[in-house]
């Protein structure tokens, strides 16, 4: 069995998937691009401020290529808890699950800090995948405003 390295950020994918696919570019910031913002607000719920006393949340996510079918995602927040168990209840600083999007349409939620993503959810050329943290009431978490969130850029051949 060959096992397929790591890709994140904005790393040069090794020689091996290089045909298959390019990580172009990772950005883990409270600040998303307007179009995939408007994109994203068919499934989006109301902004969340984090609340000023407690420790600003962050979040990036990397993406190994899984030898069956797309995509390993490897969420990695920062001041930030999954708690799958409360979902549906009042939201908890800091606390919460996932949204995954992929070209600004919502995939699902993730409860926890793996998900598979199926090739068949990106299209050839240039794709954003997009984790969103949010609290257990759904709302998205923010920072001033703006969803705290992180996206790469994936381009897959056609």
């Amino acid at each position: 069995m060959t096992i397929l390295p790591m890709v994140q950020g904005n790393e040069t994918p090794p020689p091996q998937i290089a045909g298959a696919m390019e990580i172009i570019e990772n950005t883990n910031s409270a600040a998303m691009a307007p179009m995939q913002m408007d994109a994203m607000a068919e499934h989006s719920h109301p902004p969340r401020e984090v609340d000023p006393n407690e420790p600003v949340p962050s979040v990036t996510h990397l993406m190994f290529p899984d030898i069956m079918d797309g995509y390993n995602v490897q969420i990695l927040p920062v001041n930030f808890d999954f708690t799958p168990a409360d979902i549906n209840r009042g939201a908890q600083h800091n606390q919460g699950h996932a949204h995954l999007y992929v070209n600004g349409v919502k995939i699902g939620r993730v409860y926890a800090p793996w998900v598979h993503l199926p090739a068949k959810l990106l299209q050839p050329g240039v794709n954003e995948v997009t984790v969103t943290l949010n609290a257990n009431d759904h709302s998205g978490w923010a920072l001033d405003g703006a969803p705290i969130s992180s996206t790469v850029q994936v381009k897959v051949a056609n």
